[in-house]
């Protein structure tokens, strides 16, 4: 029953115009410009309610016959190559699953970590929540997280004083940054390539500036010998391979980001990894087997398979894209174009680049293991509305920076960023992800921005410096940088 959960009730339409004043008696002004029609509400809320009963209708069934729920969270790989599933049906699968609220049937746990904590064990991970849907929720369906749902990364699994906070970010647009990421990482390869020609045929070392869509990662020297010198990259790994998925910029697709997310927060292994344990067993990560199958030895196997981690990453790039919505009222509508311009001035853009430029808005999305076909996907006609464009308004460079000491995670990571390191986070729907920065520390956008440092601190003294109605105006700016309102019923 769930095959269209959100294509065939969709929660695509502003929330109620006609606000009333205080006392009830003057309506406010529709605040982002014309308000929709009764027609456009009463479908709003019509698909809203069609939602909420659906869902209602779904926790019935499971109830009644167990194993009915995990019907929507199961999809091989090889019916995918086959064409059985188009992209509606996909996108339900990764919805489905983004939902889904993991059982001990589903492979939730395994032996040596039972029950939930928050505070995570090492590598391995949680249990720390039940669903995805848990810890991405501010601001409405696939946003971000509270602080009350932090997570506690490479702990103890006793004192949170040992773990690394995160906050969940929204995962909206990821369609756009995962195909502006691939092909940072294509140019940047390709430079590699050419260098390496170039000091082959002259015999000579040839040094190169590292650029992609005007954001520079450094350099590289290509030797004869067909060696490379590294040592001057900056904002990426030695590989160039531009990874903007994870708050220091560790995972280059959605995937892979699906994949890792369900083995630490829930204990499920996906289908690939188990694959990559019979290979080369990989206890830390996943648990000591016996079998390749159930590398946790929970007694479920194949908990997540290659064509779900394909159906979600499919879902969340086709999620609507975050939206700009100036004020409507003429003072403030002054105060947001200054406040633009103000960000510019005060060096924020430096980072936050506005826009980068998407040159292919068409995306595949290839499987692991099968060597089946690909699916494609238009980023800018497939999905839920609104749709992106090629100008992607991101407010990023994808790149990583040093923040300052301030900033640092207290303790070393899993992989080898430095503890003060992180990538540029898009500031696309910013005013609906309160808190802000990595471990959610900022309340409010001022205060995220007084937290800069490092390279970033002469951005955050320039702001420091401003005149106050500036740095009010600045803030009026950000919080443009928004999501479209939406009809949601709540159980």
């Amino acid at each position: 029953m769930s095959a269209f959960r959100r294509f065939g009730f969709a929660l695509v339409l502003p929330l109620a115009a006609g606000l009333l004043a205080a006392g009830g008696e003057e309506p406010i002004p529709w605040p982002h410009g014309d308000a929709p029609s009764s027609a456009d509400l009463d479908e709003g809320v019509g698909a809203a309610l069609s939602l909420a009963t659906l869902e209602r209708v779904e926790e019935f069934l499971e109830a009644a016959e167990k194993g009915e729920d995990r019907e929507h969270i199961f999809a091989l790989q090889t019916n995918i190559d086959l064409g059985a599933y188009d992209l509606e049906r996909l996108f339900a699968f990764g919805d489905a699953l983004f939902a889904h609220e993991f059982r001990g049937e589903d492979g939730f746990g395994d032996r040596p970590l039972p029950g939930l904590s928050r505070v995570h064990s090492g590598v391995r991970g949680g249990l720390d929540t039940y669903s995805c849907a848990g810890c991405h929720s501010v601001g409405g369906p696939d946003g971000a997280g509270a602080p009350t749902q932090n997570a506690f990364l490479l702990g103890d699994g006793d004192r949170a004083s040992s773990a690394n906070q995160r906050n969940a970010p929204h995962v909206l647009g990821l369609g756009f940054v995962q195909a502006l990421g691939a092909e940072m990482t294509f140019e940047l390869g390709q430079t590699r390539t050419n260098a390496l020609a170039k000091a082959a045929d002259t015999g000579a070392d040839v040094t190169v500036p590292l650029e992609s869509k005007g954001v520079s990662f450094g350099s590289l020297t290509a030797h004869p010998d067909g060696s490379l010198d590294t040592s001057a990259v900056v904002g990426v790994d030695r590989d160039l391979v531009v990874k903007p998925f994870g708050w220091k910029g560790e995972i280059a697709r959605l995937r892979r980001f699906t994949e890792d997310a369900a083995r630490i927060h829930f204990g499920v292994q996906s289908h690939v990894l188990a694959l990559g344990w019979q290979v080369e067993p990989d206890v830390p990560h996943l648990g000591a087997g016996p079998n390749w199958w159930d590398p946790d030895n929970d007694g479920v196997q194949r908990e997540i398979e290659e064509g779900i981690l394909t159906a979600t990453a499919v879902y969340m790039a086709m999620l609507e894209t975050p939206v700009i919505l100036p004020p409507h009222d003429p003072g403030l509508r002054a105060r947001w174009s200054n406040g633009m311009a103000v960000f510019e001035e005060a060096g924020c853009a430096s980072c936050h680049h506005p826009e980068l430029p998407l040159a292919n808005v068409r995306w595949d999305e290839w499987p692991d293991t099968t060597g089946g076909p690909p699916v494609e996907l238009n980023l800018m006609r497939d999905g839920e509305k609104p749709r992106g464009t090629s100008l992607v308004k991101l407010y990023s460079d994808l790149r990583r920076h040093d923040m300052g000491e301030e900033l640092a995670d207290p303790h070393d990571g899993a992989f080898d960023i430095p503890r003060s390191v992180f990538l540029t986070r898009p500031l696309w729907g910013l005013a609906e992800t309160a808190p802000y920065l990595h471990d959610g520390r900022a309340a409010t956008i001022p205060e995220a921005i007084l937290a800069h440092g490092g390279e970033a601190a002469a951005a955050r003294d320039a702001f420091r410096a401003l005149d106050p109605e500036d740095q009010k105006d600045l803030h009026v700016f950000l919080l443009s940088l928004t999501r479209e309102p939406k009809v949601h019923v709540l159980q």
